[in-house]
């Protein structure tokens, strides 16, 4: 049964926020009269539609063959500049600045781990990423803020107009050769990285166990990475336009038609994981779609991994526990949402 959403026109089903007290609903893919798009929830109908070459990105006017041909050129630049050497280097550089302020946390009192940790770091990896002074680095986060502000709802003309005012003024700032490493990558790890960020640190703190064995564990940072981007990942949905006929489970699409991918209702399908809606940081192969899949998987996906374990390791590794000190306030929109503060207090020694 299809379920009625808060707002017609906007693509937003309030159980798939994350700090949703209802489950995200699950249904087979139905088409959305009120959205004109078909509205894929179920992990299998999702990751065929990212498997599948028949869908490009959603667009207001018709894709050309230069678009994608421009779409073709600009992940393989990025995945060029994003090489597993370069990886490594900008690695060694960012480790031991992002150890040195986890050193510097306060343990047993109030401390925004956002604003102490995760933004500071986030922005020094930007700056290192994308080449620019570091100096410049600040003052170019605060610049990009209404384009991250205008991700995060994609459907607010306002917020809309105020990305487009300050975009010409950021682009010029960088210069980097790949494309996506200049301003919209810039945006993305000094703004969205650090949310994503919040998401895995919120669940974490909400789940003190799960904390605690990485502090014992911490050989399963990594694959504890995953479990976060799957259980608090922060994308709420991609819209995508098919390029021919398909036919994903029941649904015949057809060329020319729309599509909503409800990623997080797809990573908290029981169909695909057991006990979806816990955090389970010893959870193995369980092929999140946060990063998406196929073509269209995310082409930074290993940058975003890389700078996750980068920034939870050291956390884990000197903290026991972290308690929340109070509630969170949330902000974002139908596009994502992430906590504005992070009011943490942090511990060394595992209570018992």
């Amino acid at each position: 049964m299809q379920r009625h959403r808060e707002e017609a026109s906007i693509p937003a089903w309030s159980s798939d926020e994350f700090d949703s007290p209802v489950s995200p609903h699950i249904e087979p893919a139905y088409f959305d009269k009120h959205l004109e798009a078909w509205v894929l929830s179920r992990y299998e109908d999702v990751l065929t539609a990212f498997r599948s070459s028949s869908l490009t990105i959603d667009s207001k006017r018709p894709r050309t063959t230069e678009d994608d041909k421009a779409m073709d050129r600009m992940r393989e630049e990025t995945r060029e500049a994003l090489s597993p050497a370069q990886l490594r280097v900008w690695s060694e550089v960012i480790t031991p600045l992002i150890q040195a302020r986890a050193q510097q946390l306060p343990e047993g009192c109030p401390v925004d781990l956002l604003d102490s940790y995760l933004r500071p770091n986030c922005l020094d990896l930007a700056a290192l990423v994308t080449g620019i002074d570091p100096q410049e680095a600040a003052r170019l986060r605060t610049l990009a803020g209404p384009v991250s502000a205008a991700a995060a709802e994609p459907y607010d003309p306002t917020l809309r107009a105020k990305a487009k005012s300050v975009t010409p003024e950021l682009q010029a700032c960088f210069h980097s050769k790949a494309e996506s490493l200049r301003d919209s990558g810039f945006v993305a790890l000094s703004h969205t990285l650090p949310c994503m960020l919040a998401n895995a640190c919120y669940a974490l703190s909400q789940n003190p166990k799960q904390w605690t064995l990485l502090h014992l564990e911490s050989g399963l940072v990594e694959q504890a990475v995953e479990e976060l981007m799957r259980h608090a990942g922060l994308g709420r949905f991609l819209r995508r336009q098919a390029t021919g006929d398909l036919i994903i489970g029941d649904a015949f699409i057809r060329k020319g038609d729309r599509l909503i991918l409800r990623i997080i209702a797809a990573n908290h399908d029981s169909a695909r994981f057991a006990l979806p809606n816990e955090l389970d940081v010893c959870r193995r192969g369980a092929g999140h779609l946060t990063l998406g899949a196929g073509p269209h998987a995310c082409v930074g996906a290993n940058l975003l991994r890389m700078a996750s374990v980068a920034m939870l390791r050291p956390l884990v590794e000197l903290f026991s526990s972290s308690g929340l000190t109070g509630p969170v306030t949330w902000h974002g929109g139908s596009g994502f949402r992430s906590p504005k503060y992070l009011p943490v207090v942090l511990r060394r020694n595992v209570v018992s």
